[in-house]
């Protein structure tokens, strides 16, 4: 009646059909699976200096105010991860506004968590891993900031997103002139 052919083609079509109902599935369920990671971030020491830029791209020779952040991180992230998880990427961000613009998001240190033992975050007097520096050079105009962990797990398949953790308020002092 039928050819193996044909067959073969039913057969496949199935289990491809049944296969991408699967895939949708496991897709939009995915970021809905509990988890209860347990995380402290303290601020120690925000230090502004004036220095210029060591960027290979930027050949102005433009002076610019840094800030330098000290920070604690105890993090246990290990219950982010199941069966769908390829990895976590963890970051922290210090996000400020100004007049000439409404939202500032630096990120100011970052880290690939690849398995469960490297879940467990112990930092101690950790300084920022990537420079601060406001876009007009100076950070006059910024009245507060705040300090934000984020989790961003990646998963092996389905949508990406992005887990704001913590958030904590400071301010970002005014560079000390040298004494001459």
């Amino acid at each position: 009646m039928y050819n193996f052919l044909q067959r073969l083609s039913g057969v496949t079509s199935f289990a491809m059909s049944t296969l991408m109902a699967l895939v949708v599935v496991i897709s939009l369920t995915t970021p809905f699976i509990p988890s209860s990671p347990t995380f402290d971030v303290s601020l120690h020491n925000v230090q502004t200096t004036t220095g210029r830029a060591m960027d290979p791209f930027d050949r102005t020779s433009r002076k610019a105010e840094y800030a330098r952040l000290t920070f604690d991180l105890d993090a246990d992230l290990s219950t982010m991860f199941n069966w769908n998880t390829k990895l976590l990427f963890a970051y922290m961000t210090v996000d400020y506004t100004t007049p000439g613009f409404e939202t500032n998001r630096v990120v100011i240190w970052d880290r690939i968590i690849r398995n469960q033992r490297q879940a467990k975050l112990k930092l101690r007097k950790h300084h920022n891993k990537y420079a601060l520096r406001n876009h007009p050079l100076t950070f006059e105009d910024v009245e507060g900031a705040n300090l934000t962990l984020h989790i961003n797990p990646v998963p092996y398949l389905g949508i990406m997103y992005d887990k704001p953790m913590v958030s904590l308020p400071f301010t970002i002092p005014r560079p000390t002139k040298p004494k001459a």
